[in-house]
């Protein structure tokens, strides 16, 4: 039901709330990607993944018209058409929107699309920090300082893609922190 929602939603403004531990998160911004088990949605300065198992609900900010998605189909060009017929998956590999348009990616294979991104993760009890290194099934390895974290799939809430300035003041409070223990 969530996933046909942000379909009919791509590439306008929703607002989704979650659930992380005892906290309800409110989150808006535009549906950029929607996945088997999670969707994506960016705002001016972030790209927020929320897999589905975290969210409670999702509708249109109140003030914000409903559209149809009829105006969202793709205008193909004649050679763009050719290339789909005659090479279809040479062709949907290299472009991230038909990727998606095609294939419905899973968490951990749209996370690892993402590598070397700095990230803010939140799970039920924790908030870690950190540059996405690698992910498969089950797991995703991020590093931080030399220092590597594994955070399980199934555990994260939320990610946030974090600017390099956000990164300056978070690895500063941690090396004070470190100072006086």
């Amino acid at each position: 039901m969530l996933k046909r929602f942000f379909k009919m939603k791509r590439n306008q403004q929703v607002v989704i709330y979650s659930k992380i531990g005892d906290e309800t998160v409110h989150t808006l911004g535009k549906v950029n990607a929607i996945g088997r088990d999670f969707v994506m949605v960016t705002n001016l300065k972030d790209r927020i993944w929320i897999p589905y198992q975290a969210i409670e609900s999702a509708n249109i900010p109140q003030g914000v018209p409903n559209f149809s998605n009829s105006h969202q189909y793709f205008i193909y060009d004649n050679d763009l058409k050719r290339k789909l017929l005659y090479n279809f998956g040479e062709t949907v590999s290299k472009r991230d929107a038909l990727i998606q348009q095609f294939y419905e990616e899973s968490f951990a294979t749209n996370l690892r699309s993402w590598k070397d991104t700095w990230v803010k993760i939140r799970t039920e009890t924790d908030t870690l920090f950190g540059k996405i290194k690698h992910a498969d099934k089950q797991t995703l390895l991020l590093s931080l300082l030399n220092e590597e974290m594994k955070v399980e799939l199934k555990q994260i809430a939320g990610v946030q893609s974090i600017r390099f300035l956000s990164l300056v003041s978070i690895i500063g409070k941690k090396q004070i922190k470190k100072m006086f223990q």
